[in-house]
């Protein structure tokens, strides 16, 4: 089965701390990804503190995770990028590349969403003094699984493609 076949959102963590090596993997594979005329508009804000971590799960109903796990990658979208209105594609598949990076490494992972939530966005920046030009686009929760993610639900479904011939 693919690695895209084998992701699944992963929200429980066990304490296990994942390695500096793992860790460059997954920003390696971020880096990788697609960009729009190879503007590649990324920073990475990598957190392993605790305390900060437990801080930025309070930025959404849906950070939570946030609270236990090891490590979450904070992706940031560098503003004076040369093609803008293409950077969030850029910034996703960025953040879908650590996910998958992350399946690969046998860690588990949740995509936060950051942006376009401005009060989000102000949160992060305000709560980790970022630079002026790099906007918090997404929060990825990481570390090994806690919970049984070995169960995959197929969503492939064939009413919704349409074939041109």
């Amino acid at each position: 089965m693919s690695l895209c076949m084998q992701r699944k959102s992963v929200r429980r963590f066990l304490p296990a701390e994942v390695s500096d090596d793992t860790i460059e993997k997954l920003l390696m594979s971020a880096m990788q990804a697609p960009t729009a005329v190879n503007q590649q508009p990324w920073a990475f804000v990598v957190i392993k503190n605790k305390a900060i971590l437990a801080q930025l799960s309070q930025v959404s109903k849906g950070a939570w995770p946030l609270k236990e796990a090891p490590l979450a990658i904070l992706t940031l979208l560098k503003k004076d990028c040369k093609n803008p209105v293409m950077a969030p594609q850029d910034m996703s598949a960025a953040t879908q590349n650590i996910l998958l990076e992350a399946t690969h490494q046998n860690l588990g992972g949740v995509w936060i969403g950051v942006h376009p939530r401005k009060e989000r966005i102000e949160n992060i920046q305000n709560m980790l003094e970022l630079p002026e030009n790099h906007e918090p686009f997404s929060l990825i929760a990481l570390g090994y699984p806690g919970e049984d993610h070995r169960k995959i639900s197929i969503r492939y479904d064939k009413s919704r493609i349409k074939v041109l011939d």
